[in-house]
């Protein structure tokens, strides 16, 4: 399932397009604050009862600290799959369920503690996110690769058709 795409070719090794790492850059971010956005939505509204003023909150913070770590996780990721990966569907799912939780869940603790979550939120978020992050790892392994492909692929041919 994930497999194949675990293991992206690396678009910041290609010499012939060094603009792929300012989008690379920019497509990690994106894909980063749109997925986690669309995860926190029931989690934080619906299984942990917080208002949609603190959800608001809790995400514009969010905004700020995915943006910050998009990029590096991205590299972080990469590093581990470099290491890890390429063992067939399961080894893909544990790499990137690996990954998704050794980053995601400490900034994920954080964040709410921030943006206000009372202490009970914040544990019933945090169990519910322990839980579903071996679902999460995967489809968001999957996701970061095919943003990346789509748009890195589309940019590269526009780069090329305008050169010529």
């Amino acid at each position: 399932m994930s497999a194949p795409a675990l293991i992206p070719p690396s678009p910041d090794a290609d010499t012939a397009a060094p603009h792929t790492r300012r989008w690379n850059f920019l497509l990690d971010i994106f894909a980063m604050n749109s997925f986690s956005w669309a995860v926190a939505i029931p989690i934080e509204l619906v299984l942990a009862g917080m208002s949609w003023n603190e959800h608001l909150k809790v995400r514009l913070m969010a905004l700020v600290f995915n943006t910050l770590i998009a990029r590096p996780f991205s590299i972080y990721r990469s590093w581990v799959v470099n290491r890890f990966g390429g063992g067939g569907v399961v080894n893909a799912y544990l790499v990137d369920t690996f990954v998704f939780l050794s980053f995601q869940f400490p900034l994920y603790l954080c964040n709410m503690r921030l943006g206000g979550a009372s202490w009970d939120e914040i544990a019933t978020a945090s169990v519910t996110f322990i839980l579903i992050a071996g679902a999460l790892g995967g489809p968001y392994g999957i996701y970061l690769d095919w943003v990346r492909r789509v748009w890195v692929n589309s940019i590269c041919s526009l780069g090329s058709r305008r050169a010529s």
